[in-house]
């Protein structure tokens, strides 16, 4: 049995069984190659879900909408690795309560999706202080490392000449399972704190204000990046911040549903490699 027909059979055990209300997964998207979020509410409706290679979109935002889980009960949701660490993060931040997530966890490697053992966040710290272990992204390391080489000024330019594509769509916003705000800061216009006009000054006010919101809390889903419709490498903004909590913190994004967010946590050996 393949994990697709595998993770159907166990989707509408839990539905009929009254385990879960609703299970959050992929479905077949517009094109062959494409998955959309689907929302499968009875055993009837399994045999809509997907589960492949292009299974690649955080599904983990859609357990914050207001209301989704007040009623107690229990929601599964189709999670890579990124999705989990997601999971702790909004638990620690109070957004979810973990006991209420059924998590079908899968990963996908060499073009294949490949199941997880576990169904609950706490069940995937292994997995997760692995990754730790390892490292950050090779791939984006060596896409920061050619920023890196160049000198403050040019690399002030590229950041310069990517931040002038921006249009202030907000879709890096809308698809990020960190930015749960009711109401973003960029919309609040009594006062006015970010220019929402898509200029120099508002873009770049925008872009840095993100990436210093998602310090220790991007889990590298590349969701931003897909969503942009210009093509900004959100990515590297975002690893380096990433790098920047390693580093000087020792914080990974998402170890456990009680990680203290690293800019909200003090601690007396903490590096003051700023003061000058």
């Amino acid at each position: 049995m393949g994990i697709q027909e595998q993770y159907r059979n166990e989707a509408a055990e839990l539905l009929s069984s009254g385990a879960v209300k609703l299970v959050i997964g992929y479905g077949e998207g517009s094109t062959s190659d494409r998955r959309r979020p689907v929302f499968i509410r009875s055993a009837d409706e399994t045999a809509r879900l997907v589960l492949d290679a292009n299974c690649i979109a955080n599904l983990s935002g859609y357990l914050v909408p207001e209301g989704l889980l007040s009623d107690g009960k229990s929601v599964a949701v189709f999670l890579k690795p990124d999705g989990i660490r997601s999971v702790n993060i909004l638990a620690a931040e109070a957004q979810v309560n973990p006991d209420q997530v059924v998590i079908l966890g899968f990963d996908i490697d060499g073009g294949q999706a490949s199941p997880l053992p576990g169904r609950k966040a706490t069940d995937f710290a292994p997995l997760i202080e692995s990754q730790k272990s390892t490292g950050l992204s090779t791939e984006l390391q060596q896409e920061a490392d050619q920023l890196e080489l160049m000198s403050a000024t040019d690399r002030f330019e590229y950041w310069n000449q990517q931040f002038s594509k921006c249009i202030k769509c907000y879709a890096c916003r809308q698809v990020c399972p960190m930015c749960y705000c009711r109401r973003c800061i960029v919309d609040v216009n009594q006062p006015q704190w970010v220019n929402t006009s898509s200029h120099t000054l508002g873009n770049f006010e925008w872009n840095i204000v993100r990436a210093f919101h998602l310090a220790g809390r991007c889990v590298a889903c590349g969701g931003c990046d897909r969503a942009c419709p210009v093509n900004i490498p959100l990515r590297l903004i975002n690893h380096r911040m990433s790098k920047e909590a390693l580093d000087a913190f020792d914080h990974f994004a998402g170890e456990s549903a009680d990680q203290k967010p690293v800019l909200a946590t003090f601690r007396q050996d903490d590096p003051e490699t700023f003061i000058l």
